[in-house]
């Protein structure tokens, strides 16, 4: 009688742990997130064939594409900000950024002595948040798929990633006005529309697959591996410091 009690508490005190694990697990996943915009850009393009394209996405899924300057919603989300205040900001920001960028990749073509033809420019902003707050916010520049490199606009700092692209990320580097624009949007103004499209409907789960990432990068930066990367860490360290409490409780009881 004796045993079939201490069972009974020790199966309690396993489903107690469980559930707070649950919990918490859940918390942090509502907590996080995660706002990308992926950009591709030309110089000179023929007729008929746009010189900018865009996609954006809020935890993974598409609520904004845009071919030039007409801009399309996408999913429950995007059909629900559409014609909304934060929708007029993000389009009016991404317009301008796409002209921007055309003009960065017009004034590096003579840094470019390994690409024929007209360069093609894919930009990809990344902003990461946990409880409101941001964690982390970068860009990612690859210019025809010989030079890369990354700006991470939380500490200002430069990556080469194709040595090539020296000459290209040092002349960005010194147009003050482009980098604080840079800045801004990945930071200020993602935090503001992150906050204004969570107010929305997420997208509802559907039988289809989601709408094809336009860049289809391989070296792009995964925002759901990064979430679960951040949710198993902290579940972790939880495990560390609750499991050790229930297991004293267990061998004091036995």
């Amino acid at each position: 009688m004796a045993k079939a009690a201490v069972t009974g508490r020790n199966l309690s005190l396993v489903l107690c742990l469980f559930l707070l694990l649950s919990c918490l697990g859940s918390s942090l996943w509502a907590n996080t997130h995660s706002l990308r915009c992926d950009i591709i850009v030309k110089v000179r393009t023929t007729a008929g064939q746009p010189w900018c394209e865009g996609q954006c996405s809020l935890d993974g899924v598409p609520f904004l594409k845009y071919n030039n300057s007409k801009f399309t919603p996408l999913g429950n989300r995007g059909n629900a900000v559409n014609g909304t205040q934060v929708w007029t900001d993000i389009t009016q920001r991404l317009d301008y950024l796409g002209q921007e960028l055309r003009k960065m990749l017009a004034n590096s073509i003579q840094e470019m002595t390994k690409t024929s033809g007209q360069p093609t420019l894919q930009a990809t902003m990344l902003s990461q948040y946990e409880h409101g707050q941001s964690v982390g916010a970068s860009w990612r520049f690859n210019i025809s798929g010989k030079y890369s490199f990354l700006f991470n606009t939380m500490n200002m700092n430069w990556k080469l990633i194709d040595p090539e692209a020296g000459g290209i990320m040092n002349q960005w580097k010194d147009d003050t006005q482009f980098i604080k624009d840079l800045r801004t949007i990945s930071t200020a103004d993602c935090r503001h529309w992150l906050k204004e499209l969570l107010k929305h409907p997420k997208e509802k789960p559907r039988s289809t697959s989601r709408v094809q990432d336009i860049t289809q990068l391989p070296s792009a930066i995964n925002t759901t591996q990064l979430q679960h990367e951040k949710v198993f860490i902290d579940m972790a360290s939880v495990i560390a410091i609750i499991l050790p409490l229930v297991v004293g409780i267990l061998v004091k009881k036995c």
